[in-house]
């Protein structure tokens, strides 16, 4: 069984399209936090302010500059624990990017 826990600000990111990981922002508080870190809900999931770039996509060929394009919350939230009433998120939670790729929690 596999060690699942809350995800908080500063989270690595992957894409599996991407050629470089990225860090997740939780510029915000929701009023929760661990270890003095934002904790992190399945709506911290807006391009350019939660999710940044993952430097260049993989999806074509040569490979082009990353531009997330995610279009619903992160998938898998713990549903029996709410931040600000969302779902906190978890590092078995991932979104996929309309472009192809799927964006996962890497690590803490």
């Amino acid at each position: 069984m596999s060690d699942i826990w809350m995800v908080t600000e500063g989270t690595t990111l992957e894409c599996t399209m991407g050629t470089m990981t990225s860090k997740l922002q939780v510029p915000m508080t929701h009023g929760s936090g661990i270890s003095g870190k934002n904790q992190a809900t399945i709506f911290d999931n807006v391009v350019g302010k939660n999710i940044l770039p993952f430097q260049l996509c993989k999806k074509s060929n040569p490979p082009i500059p990353c531009t997330p394009v995610i279009c619903m919350p992160w998938v898998n939230g713990k549903t029996d624990f709410k931040v600000n009433k969302e779902l906190a998120l978890l590092n078995n939670c991932m979104v996929p990017c309309m472009l192809g790729g799927v964006i996962k929690i890497k690590s803490k």
